[in-house]
Parts: C-alpha cells; sequence; structure tokens
C-alpha cells in the first residue's frame, strides 16, 4: 500500500472520530427539550433523530434501522475493496470521505438506532434538512466523485 493510500486509509478513523465527538457534543448539548442553539442568521445546532435514509425519508417503514444496518454495512464493505484496489489518488479521496461519513452514521444507528442530527442550516425560513458531519463527509466524496466522472469523460472525449 502506497503511503499516501495509508495516509487516506489514517484519516477515515480521523474524521469519524470528529464526526462522533461533534454529536456526543450535540447530544449533551443540543438534545434537551424544546433546546435550539442559534448560531447566526443562516446556522442553527437542532436536535433531530433520523430514523431514515437521507433527510428522514422511508422513516415510518417498522424495523428500517435493522435494513439500513445491513445495507450500509454492505455498501460500506464493497467501497472498502474499492479503495484497497485503487491506484488513483483523486478517487482515494473521494472514498475516504464516503466511507468516513457511512461508518459515522452506521455508528449512531448501532447506539442509538437513528442517526444524529444537528446542523441546520436557513435562508429565513427555508431550511435545508438536519444534518451532521458525517453527512458533510458523505456529500463532499459524492461531489470528488462526480468531478472525477466528469473530467475523465473529458479526457476520453478529447
Amino acid at each position: 500500500m502506497s503511503k499516501i493510500k495509508i495516509l487516506f486509509f489514517i484519516l477515515i478513523p480521523v474524521f469519524v472520530f470528529f464526526d462522533q465527538l461533534s454529536k456526543r457534543w450535540a447530544l449533551e448539548n443540543v438534545f434537551k427539550p424544546n433546546t435550539v442553539i442559534e448560531i447566526n442568521e443562516y446556522l442553527n445546532f437542532v436536535p433531530v433523530w433520523n430514523e431514515g435514509i437521507t433527510f428522514g425519508l422511508l422513516s415510518n417503514i417498522v424495523n428500517i434501522n435493522f435494513f439500513m444496518i445491513i445495507i450500509t454495512t454492505i455498501i460500506i464493505l464493497f467501497l472498502f475493496l474499492w479503495f484497497i484496489k485503487t491506484k488513483k489518488i483523486n478517487l482515494n479521496i473521494s472514498l475516504t470521505f464516503i466511507i468516513s461519513g457511512a461508518l459515522g452514521n452506521l455508528f449512531d444507528r448501532f447506539n442509538h438506532q437513528a442517526v444524529v442530527d444537528f446542523i441546520d442550516i436557513h435562508i429565513g425560513k427555508y431550511h435545508w434538512p438536519a444534518f451532521n458531519l458525517a453527512d458533510s463527509c458523505i456529500t463532499i466524496g459524492a461531489f470528488i466523485y462526480i468531478f472525477i466522472i466528469f473530467t475523465s469523460q473529458k479526457d476520453n472525449i478529447a
């Protein structure tokens, strides 16, 4: 394994650690009755238990947490194998973020039977669904992957 890949491999637990640390802080400070911590006019910390998938979709399905744990574990294993096999640094960066985020949210499902979301970004009355650092990692990794796809297609066309 190359030195750069080892660095990315080490970053996975570092990202998971900070995600879990932020969620622990949120559980101790935000997840209290009627608590909203206003940071500024665009950012609040609010308590949200996400029992479903992205944006709370499918949260009304019975035993969704059990299925989410199984599906997420399978996806993480697939991504980790891909991470080990690829020699592309930019793909390793993308997978590092995605695996870190998926692990952070998987730990929540094991520990709390739901994902701890608490970051609320808004403009006036229009709020983006609450999220956490793990969600941010997944999003960053996905954007990097999309960038890789578009730039590699551009290179193949030229």
